[in-house]
């Protein structure tokens, strides 16, 4: 059995003309068209509700979406499976979520990822091929797109949960794939606490683990005899000409009875969609971070060393007088917030988002603001 795997597909305005035709496939090149056609399954990732006329709702970030038509492009892709869960599926809220899997349903495109409520069991979807029956699991963060108590959205990752439909799905399958969108965007590394999540995941019964939502090609850890990818990149997702967004990797698995052989294929951004990539850089920097990241402490530096970056920014997002503080932050180099808050005062922010008590009242909280807010 051969599964390719692709990362996260937007269609964007520099795209859309090519989407709304029935031909896409036929303009990401031979090279690549022969490899996803000739797999048994096709997988990726759809990052943006499909529609029109619907009202966005109210997040930070941006709010994606794309015009009906362009099922047109994602079913020439002849997918055999979408994965819903991200942190985009809501952006047009129910309305937009509920046309999207109109759209696929009617195109017979079998999807996972969503769920009805926080509580619903999150499915498994099963792929059989003669003797050999693998599962992929769908999962993500949660952030504005998720499923609760009282309405449908994306299968958020809630620990227990996530890990005994992981330990259930293992049991009707021989091999079992998640496909977790989740850490952080444009690191190529491991978090301790992505780290921790992914390992779980391998303990309750994954065979791969491959995470989204980075838009950058990570890195490759080896545990338990596992594959965990930190980082895949996008598939069709033209936003930026960076470093970042250029590169990617497809994801092959050719899975036999006695094991699975992973194959990751490099592509690149091309004429605002992708072809496979003849850089052998791509491969030969990631072989580099899994190397790198076989270090518990380069983990731990590394991350660190991220973190003591992006703290100025998480310190700003947090105050008010926002054009007042934004101009204060060049003045001081972009250091203002990281020396304006003292001792005292970062220890009071870190025990409200440590302490799990603090953190579930100042996040009820935020919530309850944000409806006033939207009622006015």
């Amino acid at each position: 059995m051969k599964i390719i795997i692709g990362g996260d597909l937007v269609p964007t305005n520099s795209n859309i003309d090519k989407f709304n035709q029935d031909n896409l496939i036929d303009q990401l090149g031979e090279e690549f068209k022969s490899i996803w056609i000739n797999s048994d399954f096709r997988i990726f990732n759809l990052e943006s509700p499909l529609g029109e006329n619907f009202t966005p709702i109210v997040k930070n970030g941006p709010n994606l979406i794309a015009p009906p038509n362009t099922i047109n492009g994602i079913k020439s892709l002849n997918p055999d499976l979408i994965c819903l869960s991200n942190n985009h599926i809501l952006d047009y809220g129910i309305e937009g979520l509920e046309n999207t899997v109109k759209l696929l349903e009617n195109e017979k495109i079998p999807y996972i990822g969503i769920i009805n409520n926080s509580d619903e069991v999150a499915e498994t979807h099963y792929f059989q091929k003669n003797d050999i029956k693998v599962g992929i699991y769908n999962v993500c963060e949660n952030e504005f797109s998720v499923a609760t108590k009282i309405s449908k959205g994306a299968n958020s990752m809630r620990d227990l949960k996530a890990y005994k439909e992981i330990h259930n799905a293992k049991k009707e399958c021989d091999y079992l794939i998640i496909i977790y969108h989740g850490g952080k965007e444009f690191y190529r590394y491991p978090s301790p606490e992505l780290k921790r999540v992914c390992e779980n995941f391998v303990d309750f019964g994954a065979d791969i683990v491959i995470t989204q939502h980075s838009h950058c090609i990570g890195s490759l850890e080896v545990y338990n005899n596992a594959k965990i990818l930190y980082g895949q990149g996008n598939f069709i997702f033209d936003c930026k000409d960076d470093e970042y967004w250029n590169t990617a990797l497809l994801v092959e698995l050719n899975i036999e009875k006695n094991g699975i052989d992973t194959n990751f294929i490099p592509i690149e951004r091309h004429n605002s969609l992708i072809r496979i990539s003849k850089n052998e850089n791509i491969l030969k920097e990631f072989e580099s971070r899994n190397k790198e990241i076989e270090s518990e402490e380069f983990i731990e530096e590394k991350y660190k060393e991220f973190a003591s970056q992006e703290l100025n920014k998480y310190l700003h997002m947090s105050t008010g007088l926002r054009l007042y503080n934004r101009i204060l932050n060049r003045l001081f180099n972009r250091k203002y917030f990281v020396n304006r808050y003292k001792l005292k005062d970062c220890l009071a922010l870190l025990n409200i988002i440590e302490c799990e008590a603090h953190r579930e009242l100042f996040i009820k909280g935020l919530k309850e603001r944000i409806l006033k807010y939207k009622e006015r």
